[in-house]
């Protein structure tokens, strides 16, 4: 079963073959060491978890999507975003993205986490979504804040506990949206 959604700037669909060595690069960037988790810019560990997300494109309803994202002009693969845990009236998902690093800084993270968020609240039905990182990741911390996600339960011993989590001894914060939060927002900012 095929999924895309389109923004204004950007196609997000599933993993196609051709795009595997495109994302693989992207992960192993060294500007990307610092925002990553250390097993995500492994070749290996990236080539299984790309293989395993056309697996689960072959069906529809899935609890996991990795996703490519390209520009809508030329098809340009600027990076990939995830949902996992995406089932419905699941009580949370969780949600993250990487892209290349000549692409950061020109919204696009931002354009398709609000796709992802919108997709996984209106269609799939999810009651919680998050998002993870590191600490001092500020950018990832940004798109966060600008998609209305707040600081939950980010304190300094809970956040070192979250990275070791993920086998890492940085910090990491944890950023949520509810259905509600969500919803209230959308709402309010059609009726202006």
């Amino acid at each position: 079963m095929s999924f895309q959604i389109e923004t204004g700037r950007l196609i997000i669909r599933d993993v196609r073959e051709e795009d595997i060595p495109i994302l693989v690069k992207q992960n192993a960037e060294p500007e990307a060491r610092g925002g990553i988790l250390s097993f995500q810019a492994d070749e290996t560990y990236n080539k299984k978890e790309l293989e395993k997300a056309m697996a689960w494109a072959q069906y529809q309803r899935r609890p996991y999507y990795k996703l490519s994202v390209a520009l809508k002009t030329d098809g340009t693969l600027i990076g990939s975003c995830t949902y996992t845990d995406v089932v419905p009236e699941s009580y949370e998902a969780a949600i993250g993205w990487h892209y290349g690093h000549r692409f950061r800084g020109n919204g696009y993270a931002t354009e398709a986490a609000y796709a992802m968020i919108d997709f996984a609240f209106g269609f799939v039905g999810v009651n919680e979504i998050f998002a993870d990182c590191f600490a001092e990741n500020r950018a990832s911390i940004r798109i966060m804040e600008k998609t209305g996600m707040s600081s939950g339960w980010n304190f300094d011993l809970f956040n070192v506990i979250r990275g070791w989590s993920y086998g890492e001894q940085k910090a990491a914060v944890r950023y949520v949206i509810s259905k509600r939060q969500w919803s209230a927002k959308h709402f309010k900012s059609r009726a202006e």
